[in-house]
C-alpha cells in the first residue's frame, strides 16, 4: 500500500520539467543506471534544500493497474535504505545515480525487503525529497512525468555485447530473433521505430541525418535494453 506520508496528497502542477532531470531521457527499468539531477536551473521549488548538502530520494513503483498503490518502495523510517542526493559543487546541483531493477525495497503487503523479480511489469516509478531528519519533504513526483517509460523487468536478458552492437548510427544483430528497435535523440523525440526479423548476421543503417548522441531502445521478447549511440 502507497504510505500516509507528510504532503503526500498535494500534487504539484504545472512543474517545470527543467527542474528535475533523468539521465538518460527516456528511461526505463532495464535502462540500467539512472541519473537524478535536481536545481541543475537553479530552481528549488519543488523542495527547498535550507543549503543542507545531504538530501534524500524516497523511490516507489508502481507493478499493478492501480496508480495509488506503491508496490515496491523504500523503508520511510530509515534513510539509510532511500537514494543519496548529493549537492556536487563543482556541478552546481544536486546529483543521484541509482539502478531501480536492483535496488532492494519492501514489497507490498509482506513489507518484506526484496529486489523485484524478473518479468514484473513496473508500470511507473513514484520519488519524493525528503532531508535526513525526514522533517520535510516534498509532493510526490510521479516518474513518467521526467522521461520514465514502462517496461518488462529482464534480468536474464540477452548478451547486449555479443548479440547486438551499436556504432556510428547503425546496428549488428549476431544472433537470429525479433527486434523492435526505437531511436531517440537527445531531447528525448523519437526519430527512428522499426520491426527487425534477424536470420542471420545483419547490419542495420538507422539512416539517421544529424551526426550526435542518440540512444537506442531494443526489445527482444521482454527483454529491453537502452543503448548510447553516437552518429560522426
Amino acid at each position: 500500500m502507497r504510505l500516509n506520508l507528510l504532503c503526500l496528497t498535494l500534487f504539484m502542477f504545472g512543474i517545470s520539467h527543467a527542474q528535475i532531470e533523468l539521465v538518460p531521457n527516456p528511461c526505463d527499468i532495464n535502462s540500467g543506471t539512472i541519473t537524478f539531477k535536481y536545481g541543475e536551473s537553479d530552481d528549488y521549488s519543488i523542495f527547498d534544500p535550507f543549503s543542507d548538502p545531504n538530501l534524500y530520494l524516497y523511490t516507489g513503483l508502481q507493478t499493478d493497474a492501480d496508480p495509488m498503490t506503491w508496490d515496491y518502495h523504500d523503508d520511510f523510517s530509515d534513510v539509510n535504505t532511500m537514494i543519496p542526493l548529493t549537492y556536487d559543487s563543482g556541478l552546481g546541483y544536486y546529483v543521484a545515480t541509482f539502478n531501480p531493477a536492483t535496488r532492494t525495497y519492501l514489497e507490498e503487503p509482506s513489507q518484506n525487503a526484496t529486489t523485484i523479480p524478473s518479468g514484473t511489469e513496473v508500470f511507473d516509478w513514484y520519488f519524493l525529497i525528503t532531508n535526513s531528519d525526514q522533517s520535510r519533504q516534498s509532493a510526490d513526483l510521479k516518474g513518467s512525468d521526467y522521461g520514465f517509460g514502462s517496461a518488462i523487468l529482464s534480468v536474464d536478458t540477452f548478451n547486449i555485447n555479443q548479440d547486438v552492437s551499436i556504432g556510428n548510427g547503425s546496428v549488428t544483430f549476431n544472433q537470429p530473433g525479433q527486434y523492435h528497435i526505437t531511436v531517440y535523440n537527445i531531447l528525448g523525440k523519437k526519430v527512428v521505430e522499426t520491426k527487425l526479423n534477424i536470420i542471420s548476421q545483419t547490419t542495420h543503417d538507422f539512416k539517421l541525418q544529424s551526426s550526435g548522441v542518440y540512444l537506442v531502445k531494443i526489445r527482444s521478447g521482454s527483454f529491453i535494453r537502452t543503448i548510447k549511440m553516437l552518429k560522426y
